[in-house]
């Protein structure tokens, strides 16, 4: 996702950046139009969007600051650039890069002050998984890299103290000449690691039983009192592997138990996983299955899935039990996981059925 890709041809929809009415989610996302390329939009489900931005390339994951209108625009893994979303002012306004050698992995997020931006990395000589840290103060300047403890890091959170960065490392060896290929799937080793937001000592790492090593760790999600992470197989469709998780305290990674028609249909992959606004209930989204799995934490159990073509963007809805998603073959819905219903959002102006939504979406406030 380079400069020149992706500054190319910003525009905005003549509208202040304002918070959503109580109650209302403001999500940020991205979409491609047939014929009109990629956009940037911050949306609510009342119908305001406040933000719309015209893009040149896809784009992945998404941080908010914390104190300030201002977001960080992620590209596909490898990306090269990483850009800056003034939301008060509407504008793209900055890019910045990681040093030569490194690329970024598609995700990131902010320290709880807001003063430092981490960023999920690679190493191109090595494939080692590295965190690039930012001064947000000083134009997004790169201050330090530390190990993420494995390879392939993607999304990462920050733990509630503010203290730790806890990092799915999804354990796939990769290079840019091959993007999208698994170069040593034998030589696997996923994690979640815990590190220190400062020194980024390595302060605890999980893993599953080594006959899992081709369990991916991809996304993650806050739970009460853990992380709950989704997972993407490299090995066959059929297999019988978890792809739900959680991890609370000094325990281990504990596999959510799954009906069998639901993991099968998702054919090994997930795309997003997220908690709704109360913390009761977890979501995961698996475009290939064109299914959103939804768990209620409380009850140990498994609902009723939502289908949706190709989903895979999520975020928490207005009320507890709902959710955002959105399909990378067009469309927007809100699904109310336990009472099982879904309706259609209209989305922000110049978005429709065939909207192609991105992978991720992310709740503003």
């Amino acid at each position: 996702m380079r400069r020149r890709d992706l500054l190319l041809g910003a525009a905005l929809a003549a509208m202040p950046f304002r918070p959503a009415a109580a109650r209302e989610a403001l999500i940020l996302g991205a979409w491609r139009q047939p014929g009109e390329g990629d956009r940037l939009a911050a949306f609510s489900t009342g119908g305001r969007a406040p933000l719309r931005l015209g893009l040149e390339a896809r784009a992945h994951g998404f941080a908010a600051h914390p104190r300030r209108p201002l977001a960080v625009v992620f590209g596909r893994r490898p990306g090269w650039e990483a850009l800056v979303a003034d939301l008060a002012r509407g504008e793209l306004n900055q890019a910045f890069a990681p040093p030569e050698g490194r690329h970024l992995n598609g995700h990131g997020l902010f320290s709880a002050d807001g003063r430092l931006l981490y960023a999920t990395e690679t190493r191109v000589e090595d494939g080692e998984g590295l965190i690039g840290v930012y001064d947000a103060a000083a134009d997004f300047v790169r201050v330090a890299e530390f190990p993420s403890g494995g390879r392939d890091p993607h999304e990462m959170r920050l733990s509630p103290d503010g203290g730790r960065l806890i990092v799915a490392n999804g354990g796939i060896l990769t290079h840019p000449d091959a993007p999208r290929a698994n170069l040593d799937p034998e030589g696997m080793d996923p994690s979640l690691a815990q590190l220190d937001a400062r020194t980024g000592r390595m302060l605890a790492q999980r893993r599953f039983d080594p006959a899992l090593n081709r369990l991916s760790i991809r996304h993650m999600a806050a739970v009460p009192g853990g992380t709950a992470v989704a997972m993407q197989y490299e090995g066959e469709e059929t297999a019988e592997v978890p792809l739900l998780a959680i991890q609370r305290g000094e325990g281990g990674l504990a596999p959510l138990d799954l009906p069998d028609p639901w993991r099968a249909a998702c054919r090994n992959y997930l795309g997003s996983v997220a908690a709704d606004s109360s913390g009761t209930v977890l979501a995961a989204t698996s475009p290939r299955g064109g299914l959103t799995l939804f768990w209620d934490l409380a009850a140990g159990r498994a609902l009723e899935p939502a289908r949706l073509r190709d989903v895979c963007g999520l975020a928490p809805g207005d009320a507890p039990g709902c959710f955002i998603l959105a399909s990378g073959q067009g469309g927007l819905v809100e699904a109310d996981a336990r009472r099982g219903r879904m309706r259609p959002l209209a989305g922000p102006p110049g978005s429709d059925s065939r909207s192609a939504w991105d992978n991720h979406l992310l709740r503003l406030g």
